[in-house]
């Protein structure tokens, strides 16, 4: 520090202290936070008394109900017009390594692996748009064991008419996995593959399901 400096410094250390009072401007109030679980308690009481509360859970079972009898339908599904056949590999290549909790190997990364080998399919699959009365028809008629899934429709309303279960595609993921877009199509193990055949029904006479009965 030069000489200059160091005086500067000594004379700004003799000043006196001053600070000068602003005064308050604008109301001022003491900070206090609610406790959110108080918030939400007394909100809930609130909509218990007005019958809101009540309300909510009904709409809310009911919504819950309409799903589970009508789930979502599969998006872009549509009939069959000509009868289509294809081979569907289902083996998949392992990205990482598989292993048991107590840490022996069970597929190396890198590998391989056919479900079908290891698992057959017991029973054909086949998917199908519910609403139409045709392709239930046609599923039902087939002698061969089948699991009947449902792409779209009334599961649980059919299950009570046909006295047999239904299966429904949740989110279309075996739709997506196999490919399917177009119903009734038909899943039949052939080796180590499967084979997915498109196949028409006329529906000229058929009405749809929900409006029979």
């Amino acid at each position: 520090m030069t000489r200059a400096a160091m005086l500067l410094a000594a004379m700004l250390l003799a000043l006196p202290a001053a600070a000068k009072d602003l005064g308050v401007r604008g109301a001022t109030w003491p900070v206090a936070e609610p406790d959110l679980l108080e918030e939400i308690e007394a909100r809930l009481l609130e909509m218990e008394r007005s019958g809101e509360l009540a309300r909510l859970e009904t709409e809310a079972r009911e919504r819950a109900r309409r799903k589970l009898e009508e789930p979502d339908p599969v998006p872009g599904i549509v009939p069959a017009r000509e009868q289509r056949s294809r081979l569907f590999d289902p083996a998949i290549v392992v990205a990482q390594d598989i292993r048991m909790p107590d840490g022996v190997l069970i597929a190396a990364a890198g590998t391989r692996v056919n479900p079908l080998e290891r698992l057959p399919l017991t029973r054909d699959l086949i998917f199908v748009d519910g609403r139409r009365a045709a392709e239930i028809a046609w599923a039902l008629a087939r002698e061969r064991p089948a699991k009947i899934v449902l792409l779209a429709g009334r599961p649980l309303d059919l299950m009570r008419r046909h006295r047999r279960p239904f299966f429904f595609d949740v989110s279309g993921r075996l739709a997506a996995r196999f490919g399917i877009g177009l119903t009734p199509s038909l899943v039949e193990q052939e080796g180590a593959r499967l084979r997915i055949t498109e196949i028409p029904v006329d529906d000229r006479e058929s009405a749809n399901v929900d409006e029979e009965g």
